[in-house]
């Protein structure tokens, strides 16, 4: 059985009866046959979808996705919406971005078949400060060390009462959610797990990498840390650069010195005589008395006259890191990080021919679970060490939708459904209905004044219902778009007493604007006009 609205009156009657009746008319049009059959195959299929051709092959699908940006009469028209969701949101050229009428990106933008990180939901939702502090974090050490942030986000989850127990907060926090045993997952209390799943630190923690683990602990650090001495009084740091290389924590502090004092330009000095060229490489992360020398093999002094040291290689690795922004998930960003890889080559001894630079290639990009791949065989060179500095991700192959992204899609789709329903029995209605929606999403663009009236111009209901309200002539779409945009903008002025579009969302300018078009609808008096009315219109500019 079809569903019929009911509409009471025409013009502004009608729209309030409508405005009251709307929930419980709207649950039965939501209860018809075709539309449940509908939504629901379009929740149970939608998260399968992984490519546009998928969408547009699928008839109810894609029914459903046009319908919910008000796009339904392009449900036939393939070629081009797969233009639209194959546009590349981030080139102003492209076909989403160069159409008036903003619908359709929205439409692109939303499903961002293009773009990286899946589909997003239709309305941004803008996380407080709070919440970007919180995920900000990267251990739970650095949430228990912030006692303002811990307060707060304890008491986000109704769980203040324990911002003293630090070492049961450490394990919730820490707990592997996805292990039934794990610690937070057998407390009785419910909220810790979502507190714990709310800064996901084990997954965060299983993510980090050796490179992380350096940059954390020498960033920042090389200017306050200049001789032996220095390094030595730092157990962390100094533990950290061993393990760089793979070395003990065990030798003596003499032992140490000795190392961190060689020249290394001098084949006689300490470390390049031991026979283990670790050491030499643990020396030349730091270069605490390597000489810079001149094309004569002469050290290199400052205007004081005192030696000029070279930089430590771990220095310059260093550095290279955190230029790259944690950009490195991937064997190809790693090669393609130039200044990185040579950092990385020079920390690990590693020459810069082109044969040694194709075996790097071969050792970042081999599978480590291969025993015959290049990471496995060259296991005594530094090549493992290098390959072992990064925690390559497997690439996202799959397409991923966010929490609510079909509810909120079905929503939008049933809610334009109803007014579609609503404008077979009285079109103005349904231009009327749709008023908010359609001018705070254009609103929301960012675009300049002029810009959004010209999407106006390019949006069938906006259209409708300016130029009901300025009484417009259903010929006035014909004349020149420049010409358009200056009638449009000094009527609403006129009549109005703006011409900003952002203006209209104010809630005494939209009742004002809503209700002008629902009269001028009603006496229909702008459909009646002549050309000579354009002809008019234009020379008066009112």
């Amino acid at each position: 059985m079809t569903f019929v609205p009911t509409v009471f009156g025409s013009g502004v009657a009608g729209y309030a009866f409508l405005q009251r009746t709307r929930e419980q008319q709207q649950s039965l049009f939501e209860q018809n046959p075709l539309t449940t059959r509908e939504t629901t195959q379009f929740a149970e299929r939608m998260k399968d979808v992984q490519t546009s051709d998928e969408l547009l092959e699928d008839r109810t699908l894609l029914k459903v996705a046009l319908g919910a940006f008000g796009l339904d009469e392009d449900l036939g028209n393939i070629a081009f919406l797969k233009r639209i969701l194959d546009s590349d949101l981030e080139d102003d050229r492209s076909l989403a971005n160069r159409l008036a009428d903003k619908r359709y990106l929205a439409f692109a933008e939303t499903f961002n078949f293009a773009g990286e990180g899946g589909a997003r939901l239709l309305e941004a939702q803008s996380a407080d400060e709070l919440t970007v502090s919180m995920q900000g974090l990267q251990s739970a050490d650095d949430l228990l060390a912030d006692r303002g942030l811990l307060r707060a986000s304890l008491e986000k989850f109704g769980l203040e009462g324990n911002i003293s127990n630090t070492y049961f907060l450490k394990q919730v926090l820490e707990s592997d959610l996805s292990d039934e045993n794990s610690f937070a997952n057998r407390m009785p209390d419910s909220r810790l797990v979502d507190f714990a799943e709310t800064f996901n630190f084990f997954q965060k923690e299983q993510d980090r990498s050796r490179l992380d683990d350096i940059v954390d602990v020498f960033s920042g650090t090389f200017d306050d840390v200049t001789t032996t001495e220095q390094l030595l009084a730092e157990p962390e740091m100094l533990e950290e650069a061993l393990a760089i290389f793979d070395l003990d924590d065990v030798y003596t502090a003499d032992f140490l010195t000795d190392v961190l004092q060689s020249d290394l330009n001098d084949d006689a000095s300490f470390a390049n005589t031991l026979e283990d060229e670790r050491f030499a490489l643990f020396a030349a992360a730091f270069n605490f008395n390597t000489p810079v020398l001149d094309d004569l093999g002469d050290p290199v002094v400052d205007t004081a006259g005192d030696p000029v040291f070279k930089q430590g290689t771990l220095e310059a690795f260093v550095n290279a890191a955190v230029e790259n922004d944690n950009l490195l998930d991937t064997p190809e960003q790693v090669l393609d990080a130039e200044a990185l890889l040579q950092a990385s080559r020079d920390l690990y001894g590693i020459p810069s021919t082109l044969s040694s630079k194709q075996v790097v290639e071969r050792v970042l990009t081999s599978d480590p679970e291969d025993p015959n791949s290049a990471v496995n065989v060259l296991t005594a060179e530094p090549y493992s060490a290098l390959f072992n500095l990064f925690n390559f991700k497997e690439p996202v192959t799959t397409r991923t939708y966010p929490e609510g992204f079909v509810e909120q899609v079905t929503r939008n789709y049933l809610d334009r459904q109803f007014e579609i329903q609503v404008g077979e029995r009285d079109p103005a209605m349904r231009v009327a209905l749709s008023l908010e929606r359609e001018l705070t999403q254009l609103a929301e663009g960012g675009s300049s004044n002029d810009s959004k009236w010209f999407s106006i111009m390019a949006s069938p209901p906006l259209r409708q219902a300016f130029e009901g309200a300025l009484r417009l002539p259903s010929s006035f779409g014909s004349i020149d778009v420049d010409q358009q945009l200056s009638i449009l903008k000094d009527r609403s002025e006129t009549f109005f007493g703006t011409n900003e579009v952002d203006q209209f969302l104010e809630p005494d300018r939209l009742d004002n604007l809503r209700q002008t078009y629902l009269l001028s609808s009603s006496a229909q008096g702008f459909e009646t006009a002549s050309s000579a009315n354009i002809a008019s219109l234009i020379l008066s500019n009112f």
